[in-house]
């Protein structure tokens, strides 16, 4: 029995956590599943319609439909390289600085996360407006000439994205950077190594479970991004959460917005858990381990 306590206690205490996850996850899980299963939205008439797959044939069979999702995966590879790019060497210069320069870079890193959201993405909006405070300056400097299209394109909903998520992907790279012992990386300068050999044979692999963790958070926040789509990119640029939208409040079509929402979910679980073992084979690593 007294064995037993220490597990039994630890078992209680992932009680609420399981039952949090069980009927707030896993339940409307199975239920969204089943209602993209429907072949037919249910009605007062017919609450139960027969079950099929004619959703999921017409998402596979329709070329808008496979656009919009590789516009999502484009989308949310281009902001996840970005960012990882812009990040690293930000999070790397944090680790290795002290006192009030520290400070005041990290504070800047963060300030995004203290803004709404909504705020943040409808200051972009303005800014990006044709004659706004972005094209006056390229004007000023001679570089524009006339009206400048910046809204409604791809490069400007990346980046958006990219300053919506960078915040994330610095505390996560800066925890993983802190963690590296300093006689590691001593002992390689000791042993001749210059820095190009040590950032990419040590600094690199110890901190690749932090480079997952940030890859798999952005990826997967930028690709089922709706409100900066909707109001940066628009209907030029259309993704899969804007058809989830429209199909589950417009179009009442709550049957193949399910559909459409397994198929976004299955993307970015497939192409998160490829990059992560691919990251962890070559960081030689456990396949699991980044969890």
């Amino acid at each position: 029995m007294p064995r037993l306590a220490p597990q039994a206690i630890s078992l209680a205490l992932l009680v609420p956590i399981l039952l949090l996850l069980i009927f707030f996850f896993l339940f409307p899980l199975a239920y969204l599943l089943h209602l993209s299963a429907l072949a037919q939205q249910p009605t007062l008439q017919n609450p139960l319609p027969e079950l099929s797959f004619v959703n999921y044939a017409k998402i596979l069979q329709d070329s808008f439909y496979l656009s919009m999702s590789l516009n999502s995966v484009l989308v949310g590879l281009s902001t996840t390289f970005l960012t990882v790019a812009i990040a690293y060497p930000v999070a790397f210069y944090i680790t290795r600085i002290s006192g009030w320069e520290r400070t005041l870079i990290s504070v800047a890193c963060l300030l995004p996360i203290f803004v709404n959201v909504i705020v943040s993405i409808l200051g972009w909006y303005i800014l990006l407006l044709p004659f706004g405070v972005v094209q006056q300056a390229l004007a000023g400097l001679g570089i524009v000439s006339g009206p400048l299209q910046l809204l409604r394109t791809f490069p400007a909903l990346v980046a958006v994205l990219v300053y919506e998520h960078l915040p994330f992907a610095v505390l996560i790279l800066v925890s993983s950077l802190q963690a590296i012992p300093a006689d590691k990386i001593n002992a390689a300068r000791v042993l001749g190594a210059g820095v190009p050999r040590i950032v990419f044979s040590l600094i690199i692999p110890l901190t690749m479970p932090g480079l997952v963790a940030c890859v798999i958070l952005v990826f997967s926040l930028s690709a089922s991004s709706y409100l900066a789509p909707i109001l940066i990119g628009g209907q030029r640029t259309p993704v899969l959460p804007l058809a989830i939208f429209s199909y589950g409040t417009e179009l009442q079509n709550w049957p193949l917005a399910a559909a459409l929402s397994f198929v976004l979910l299955v993307l970015v679980v497939t192409i998160s858990y490829g990059f992560a073992s691919a990251m962890n084979r070559i960081a030689k690593r456990g396949q699991w381990e980044f969890v």
